[in-house]
């Protein structure tokens, strides 16, 4: 073999290597600009033909990588590339030394195709690296938009649940007040009028008219109660839940210990939420657990405010109550209820266990 075509055959091997080597490097899209490209510039000056005086440079935008002994000379090769967006980039070599004529200078033209071919290479890189930048900005962006819309929406079905319990509070102490005390006074003229119907013959009347005052009073009572209890206002959480477990055991014959340990007052909001869990939960039991005893433990912790409703009924697969949540169980909207403010729930359960639901929300003042 001639000397000439063993070099050309050399000339050759270093640039098929040089493209393998930065083929390969470029591969990694993950790992930083700055670990990836000055390898890429590291081998360029053994892929030409006089590598002992060259020396190589990158650029992209405002980034420069280039081997430590660069610099621009009459000797030079260059190739630049154009990202979509308008960036600019360029690949260069450089002799430090003025080197014999070739094909182009002292460069020879398959150098010139390899130049071109790095250069499309490490565009396609750097274009790719900047795809992956603006994507990752956009989710950066929605899921920054997506978090501020979800706790504007969680503070506006606050705001909301807060109106409504207003607006059920309001129609609470109208019955009380007016229909309520209209019944009273009723009731009190009736049997004011009763002794006197005996010597007419309309006692009988009388008295049954009195008998519905009674009911119409108790089903104000309770309607006042089941729209927005006084007590949960007047003296707090903890007596309203004692008062919700003795009208429970007193309606449907079941066991309920309510454990008040909670000193520290509660926000309206809070204290709102979790009567209405509290409530919820207690029906779940009395229609689908067959328990003998509940417990309900209030208790304040490290700031938060917990409130557990434990029973010893049948217990259910949650899996199954996840999949017939809207059907049968108002676990999960209580769980949805309470992320709305920052808390969350923990259920225990399973066929045969009982069911133990634990409510935890930071508590952050108010009045309890």
């Amino acid at each position: 073999m001639s000397d000439s075509l063993q070099h050309r055959l050399q000339e050759r091997v270093k640039e098929l290597t040089a493209l393998h080597t930065t083929a390969r490097l470029l591969q990694d899209t993950t790992s930083p600009c700055d670990a990836i490209v000055p390898e890429v510039v590291a081998q360029l000056p053994q892929a030409w033909m006089h590598s002992e005086v060259a020396e190589g440079r990158i650029r992209c935008g405002e980034s420069i990588w280039s081997t430590p002994g660069f610099r621009e000379t009459p000797w030079l090769q260059r190739e630049a590339f154009r990202l979509r967006n308008g960036q600019t980039g360029d690949i260069t070599v450089a002799y430090r030394d003025e080197r014999p004529a070739a094909d182009e200078g002292p460069f020879l033209a398959e150098e010139r195709d390899l130049i071109r071919s790095l250069a499309e290479m490490l565009r396609a890189w750097f274009q790719h690296r900047h795809d992956d930048a603006a994507l990752l900005a956009v989710n950066e962006s929605l899921e920054r938009q997506v978090a501020e819309r979800t706790a504007s929406l969680r503070r506006l079905a606050a705001e909301v649940s807060l109106a409504e319990e207003r607006e059920r509070r309001r129609i609470a102490e109208d019955l009380h007040d007016h229909l309520g005390q209209a019944l009273a006074l009723l009731k009190i003229r009736l049997r004011a009028l009763r002794g006197d119907a005996m010597f007419s013959g309309h006692d009988a009347a009388l008295g049954e008219l009195v008998a519905l005052s009674d009911q119409a009073i108790r089903y104000t009572r309770g309607l006042t109660f089941d729209l927005s209890p006084p007590i949960l206002y007047e003296l707090g959480l903890g007596p309203a839940l004692e008062w919700l477990g003795e009208d429970t055991a007193r309606r449907h014959g079941l066991r309920v210990d309510v454990r008040d340990i909670a000193p520290r007052k509660l926000p309206d909001d809070l204290k709102v939420m979790l009567w209405k869990s509290a409530r919820e939960l207690l029906h779940n039991v009395v229609k689908h657990a067959k328990a003998h005893v509940v417990v309900i433990t209030l208790e304040c912790r490290d700031g938060d405010v917990i409130l557990i409703v434990a029973d010893d009924g049948h217990g259910f697969d949650p899996a199954l109550a996840r999949r017939d949540a809207g059907a049968k169980f108002g676990l999960f909207s209580i769980e949805e209820r309470l992320r709305q403010l920052g808390g969350d729930m923990e259920l225990e359960t399973g066929p045969g266990r009982g069911t133990r639901v634990r409510l935890t929300a930071g508590m952050t003042g108010g009045d309890r």
